[in-house]
């Protein structure tokens, strides 16, 4: 995967956009983003749902999640932006939500905008330097956010030892597969994920949502660019050209079937505490 982000990230740069996915970067997104109308048209065209979204998990995907999830089970979700995916996981299963995110305008707008409701909390936290509060998980959730944690192995750890026994993380993490990479990287079980798991003897399933990932990207080419003016009449340039900066790279990767995206439904492993 470092690869795979290092290309992704040299591309945003080269399109001026060299600060991308920096918390700074994030709470302008948000800030933005929670006040445009032209982004709920572009969420609602390229998601299936206006959340709000800065991702890539449609509704086929964010339903399967809902179905994964119990009532009044205890779930940590890594990387929850503003909340409105986290709000809606928990109004359709019934669970409990600790969201943490970096991006404190994000986080401030998921705790305003959910005051009151019970069973929903946010925090600002460092995904990387800051410890996780609280033990014994249910679930633990990483939708497109465990490339932002630094090794896979380590977070892998990290996170199983917040879960209960008999809990469960669930990943969803796309693998890009550059020229140079082995021909196998994009399939089911030799991914960067599934070599990660592998080598800590975890027991998981993975589900397959390579489809939905590169029709998603096609979706995110198309309307960036069908909106652009919309976007920059509102004020909102840089919603757009965020979008842009990075979705010619995943389009290509989609086009050449040099991408994938996978679900994983990990088990805990005690003998890693």
């Amino acid at each position: 995967m470092e690869q795979s982000m290092n290309e992704l990230m040299n591309h945003t740069a080269d399109m001026g956009q060299a600060q991308m996915f920096s918390k700074d970067w994030y709470n302008e997104y948000f800030r933005r983003a929670a006040e445009s109308a032209t982004h709920s048209r572009f969420c609602e065209a390229v998601y299936g749902r206006d959340l709000c979204q800065h991702g890539m998990m449609d509704v086929d995907e964010m339903e399967f999640l809902t179905s994964l999830l119990k009532p009044g089970a205890k779930v940590l979700e890594i990387g929850c932006s503003n909340g409105h995916i986290s709000e809606h996981l928990h109004e359709h299963s019934g669970c409990d939500i600790l969201g943490l995110d970096y991006a404190d305008a994000a986080v401030a707008q998921a705790k305003a905008r959910t005051q009151g409701k019970a069973g929903l909390d946010f925090q600002v936290a460092d995904l990387i330097h800051d410890p996780l509060p609280g033990n014994g998980y249910d679930t633990i959730l990483s939708i497109d956010s465990i490339y932002f944690m630094g090794d896979y192995n380590k977070t892998l750890i990290k996170l199983n030892g917040k879960l209960k026994p008999g809990g469960r993380m669930i990943i969803a993490a796309f693998q890009a597969r550059e020229d140079d990479e082995p021909e196998n990287l994009l399939q089911a079980g030799y991914t960067r994920m599934d070599q990660a798991l592998q080598s800590l003897g975890f027991n998981y399933v993975q589900h397959d949502f390579t489809a939905n990932v590169r029709k998603h990207w096609l979706k995110n080419y198309e309307y960036s660019r069908t909106l652009q003016d919309d976007f920059a009449a509102e004020g909102n340039a840089f919603l757009c050209e965020a979008r842009m900066a990075e979705n010619g790279w995943f389009k290509d990767h989609a086009e050449r079937g040099s991408l994938v995206r996978f679900l994983y439904v990990i088990e805990n492993n005690p003998g890693l505490y």
